[in-house]
């Protein structure tokens, strides 16, 4: 006689199986660190959102069929393609390359000459003026280049020597003072590049019978070059946006830029109506910021996987 063998009970398992059903689960409390950036998301939604929100909203704001009301289209933008709007947008991508590609040069050239002095006096130094001067700029440092280059400035008779077509209150002069605040944030960028590149790089070079030309050709220069990029494009994007200097320096009609015709545009609205093409300047300009900076951020990813490694 063969006995059945009795099946053991079950055993709850590791979810806690056959046991009661637990009850509904606490909501997690909100944790100190959310709390403190309650007023800085306040800020942001107060002084960020809903002003680029406003804008985009009166930019595709553009008058009715009837009299006194409003609809939504394009014209603002296709406004954009003539007249002074065009221009300004022509002078203003010209200038900023122009400038940038100045101030990459010869800051690029200051950050390598810096980064070959081993001080950490030096850097410090070197931080603390590039910071100040970088952020530097609007009415005090126009009139400071008045005062200097001006029709009657102390050294207008040495660059007039070098072209004497030379006047400050022209693109070249434009040129001229945006150096004294991009020169110092091309230092600022790319310094810390230059100190990363590794002494073992160099050695390495060496052993195998490179030259120094050889090392900045296949070695430094293409494990920098994005990281010089990132930093022309975010010149770029602050000579673009520039605008209490220009508008000291040359006025609002002198020479038409994307700030100064915002400026114009807004002055005017009353009579004219240019309050939306204004806002259509406005949303251009804030266009091209977010692709620069969109731009920056995956060339500085391509830099750090060689300088941060």
């Amino acid at each position: 006689m063969t006995s059945v063998p009795q099946s053991s009970p079950r055993t709850a398992g590791p979810a806690g199986a056959g046991s009661a059903p637990a009850g509904p689960r606490r909501r997690r409390a909100l944790s100190p660190a959310w709390t403190a950036l309650a007023p800085i998301a306040v800020i942001i939604v107060l002084f960020f959102v809903i002003p680029i929100g406003g804008m985009v909203a009166t930019s595709l704001l553009v008058p009715g069929s009837e009299p006194g009301t409003k609809t939504f289209g394009l014209d603002n933008f296709t406004a954009l393609g003539s007249g002074s709007r065009s221009m300004a947008l022509g002078n203003s991508l010209l200038l900023s390359f122009t400038a940038a590609t100045v101030a990459a040069i010869f800051g690029g050239l200051c950050a390598w000459a810096i980064s070959t002095v081993k001080s950490k006096i030096v850097d410090s130094i070197t931080a603390v003026i590039s910071s100040v001067l970088a952020n530097d700029g609007g009415v005090p440092l126009a009139f400071s280049f008045i005062v200097a280059v001006g029709n009657t400035g102390y050294f207008t008779a040495l660059i007039t020597a070098v072209d004497s077509t030379f006047t400050l209150y022209s693109v070249k002069g434009l040129i001229l003072m945006y150096q004294y605040f991009l020169i110092p944030t091309m230092i600022l960028l790319t310094l810390p590049s230059f100190v990363s590149l590794r002494q073992q790089w160099r050695e390495a070079n060496t052993s195998l019978g490179g030259t120094s030309l050889t090392f900045w050709r296949r070695v430094g220069l293409p494990v920098i070059t994005p990281a010089l990029l990132g930093a022309w494009l975010l010149m770029f994007g602050s000579a673009f946006g520039t605008h209490a200097s220009a508008a000291v320096l040359i006025g609002t009609g002198g020479f038409p830029l994307i700030p100064l015709e915002i400026a114009g545009q807004l002055a005017g609205s009353a009579a004219t109506g240019g309050e939306g093409v204004a806002m259509a300047l406005g949303v251009t300009t804030g266009a091209i910021a977010v692709i620069v900076l969109i731009a920056y951020n995956a060339l500085m990813k391509r830099s750090a996987k060689w300088l941060n490694t």
